[in-house]
């Protein structure tokens, strides 16, 4: 149910998007891509350490309905994030980043310059 009502207003927002935000979306996914890799390789280093994500699921007591309306105790499932540390090789990520940091004026650039071409294509 949660992921429909996700996907709804995923989709809600992406028709409120006009053609220009599209576009914009579409030619700046390589900096939004590296800034929160950035983000995340900081975080690995600053903690000596990743963090897995995994969604798993599990089962709880409810009250459901039948179809007249009456209650009865079942048994539902819900799914929850589960974190775990993983070990890192701090070295080897502080060079990912510092070779992510290094392309990252280029990207930056690179999204201006498509930002202004959307601008030029779909004015509003």
């Amino acid at each position: 149910m949660k992921s429909r009502l996700f996907a709804l207003a995923a989709l809600l927002a992406l028709a409120a998007c006009t053609e220009q935000d599209l576009c914009v979306l579409r030619n700046t996914q390589d900096l939004r891509a590296a800034e929160s890799r950035i983000g995340e390789l900081e975080g690995n280093v600053a903690r000596g350490y990743a963090i897995h994500r995994s969604t798993e699921p599990y089962e709880y007591r409810a009250v459901c309905r039948d179809r007249d309306g009456e209650p009865y105790e079942c048994t539902k499932t819900d799914f929850r994030t589960v974190e775990t540390p993983v070990p890192i090789d701090v070295a080897d990520q502080r060079r990912q980043l510092a070779a992510l940091k290094a392309r990252l004026p280029a990207l930056q650039e690179k999204a201006n310059l498509a930002k202004a071409q959307c601008a030029q294509l779909y004015p509003e």
